[in-house]
């Protein structure tokens, strides 16, 4: 994670170690404890995915509005404040005894990731240059995603071994744990974002320059519609798999190696995009990405399912390790918030109708049928970003001032 020289590596250690341990706080709180717990509670596949769907929400409201607040006025206090969501939201699921009930709580878990996720990878963009930006945003998102790998092999084992109660107890104290190592960044560590603190333009009008720039837009489309296709994944694959006869240590083993290959690939697919330009990253992984969400409901082999499940996960790696840099640079530095909250709220909306759409398709039709038009949907974003944004395979767009 570090290099020589590095004057921001402490900081990018410790916030991806926070990061880390509130992903795997909040990912284990769904993956794959979530739709099983809805289904144990009596819930219908069309319920499943509305209350999958939920928690993406609050992203969709307040992403974009927390990222340029934290333009202005710093990162520290909005990381801090969903720090505090992740530690206290997994004590509610213990009190769930409807599954109705689950749709409250979600949305209010879905508050912290909406705030976290946008802010800590702006605070990351700030301390490095456009050369190495890929990549240690990479680094950092591969944090992330070790949060990621960690949750459903762990959740699907105290699902196996005890009981739903043991996995939120679990999520509860790693989000505690995250807050408690958050106290130790080094926000004053001569990161441009503390020196910029409190300048620039207002939040309103740093969102209307964002959202005015087609490239951004696109690019957050792409974003978009690759979430849509995860939501599914995420929502609908562990019922697949329970329909097939798995049971929770192998679902959470299928959930898990998908997080697993996007945890390796995505330094070396951002160290590529630094290289290379991060356009062909977007389009093959949206391509790539398209094949595999097709094939997840065609395949009833466990060991087919897995592999598919990696080649899925490579594609969202693929994709996601080039957008965040590109929207960043494509906004400039001090819209670096701005530009990924607004990118984060076009993800969640993804992220949300992944699973809703998903769920009425199944409940009235089929896997193959919910998971098909997730593919159809990844090819369209394809062709729409290559028509309106890739200028050719070496491009980089350069960064306004």
């Amino acid at each position: 994670m570090s290099s020589a020289g590095d004057p921001y590596r402490r900081t990018l250690i410790i916030l991806s170690a926070v990061a880390a341990l509130a992903i795997l706080s909040s990912t284990m709180s769904k993956n794959p404890a979530l739709p099983l717990l809805a289904e144990d509670l009596g819930a219908s596949d069309s319920l499943i995915g509305l209350i999958s769907a939920i928690s993406p929400i609050p992203g969709i409201l307040i992403s974009a509005f927390a990222g340029a607040y934290s333009d202005r006025w710093g990162r520290q206090r909005i990381i801090t404040f969903s720090l505090l969501i992740f530690a206290t939201a997994p004590f509610m699921y213990l009190f769930v005894t409807e599954p109705w009930q689950l749709i409250p709580v979600r949305f209010y878990h879905g508050f912290a990731t909406a705030m976290f996720m946008p802010v800590a990878m702006a605070a990351v963009a700030d301390r490095y240059p456009k050369e190495t930006r890929g990549e240690k945003m990479a680094l950092y998102s591969s944090a992330t995603m070790a949060g990621r790998f960690v949750a459903p092999f762990l959740g699907g084992t105290l699902l196996y071994m005890a009981n739903f109660e043991s996995v939120y107890i679990v999520c509860a104290a790693t989000g505690l744990l995250a807050l408690g190592m958050s106290l130790i960044i080094p926000w004053g560590d001569g990161g441009a974002e503390p020196k910029a603190r409190g300048h620039g333009k207002g939040t309103i009008a740093s969102l209307r320059g964002v959202v005015r720039d087609r490239r951004i837009m696109v690019t957050s489309s792409a974003e978009g519609l690759q979430y849509y296709a995860m939501g599914a994944f995420e929502a609908f694959v562990p019922i697949y798999a329970l329909s097939l006869g798995f049971n929770g240590l192998e679902i959470g083993a299928i959930m898990g190696i998908q997080v697993v290959s996007m945890l390796v690939s995505k330094p070396l697919m951002g160290k590529f995009s630094d290289r290379r330009g991060r356009e062909p990253g977007i389009v093959v992984g949206l391509l790539v990405g398209a094949f595999a969400i097709v094939a997840m409901a065609q395949v009833e082999d466990l060991y087919l399912l897995a592999g598919v499940s990696v080649l899925f996960g490579v594609s969202v790696a693929s994709v996601t390790a080039s957008t965040s840099a590109l929207v960043s640079e494509l906004a400039g530095t001090s819209a670096h918030g701005s530009a990924i909250g607004v990118l984060s709220s076009v993800m969640d909306i993804g992220h949300s109708a992944g699973p809703l759409m998903t769920g009425i398709v199944v409940g009235l039709v089929s896997f193959q049928l919910g998971f098909g038009i997730a593919g159809v949907l990844l090819l369209v974003g394809a062709l729409l970003f290559a028509t309106l944004v890739w200028k050719g395979p070496a491009h980089a767009a350069p960064a306004r001032p």
